[in-house]
């Protein structure tokens, strides 16, 4: 299981609905960088209510995402 912490949130424009959307940055503990639509992440609560999703850099993984 890999950790990977917040750092930043940014708006961008979604390509098909043309609206605005928070997109939640993360800095991977193997040094990757992905982001994730903000308002998905209260959806993947795990049992401990942390966040965690398929690891997009790491296959076959979960990754939990910290300090949001």
């Amino acid at each position: 299981m890999s950790k990977a912490r917040f750092f930043v949130e940014v708006t961008v424009i979604d390509p098909k609905s043309n609206l605005p959307v928070e997109v939640s940055m993360f800095k991977h503990q193997n040094g990757g960088i992905f982001g994730i639509d903000s308002s998905y992440i209260t959806s993947v609560l795990c049992e401990e209510g942390t966040p965690s999703i398929n690891d997009p850099l790491e296959p076959n993984d979960i990754v939990i995402l910290k300090d949001i």
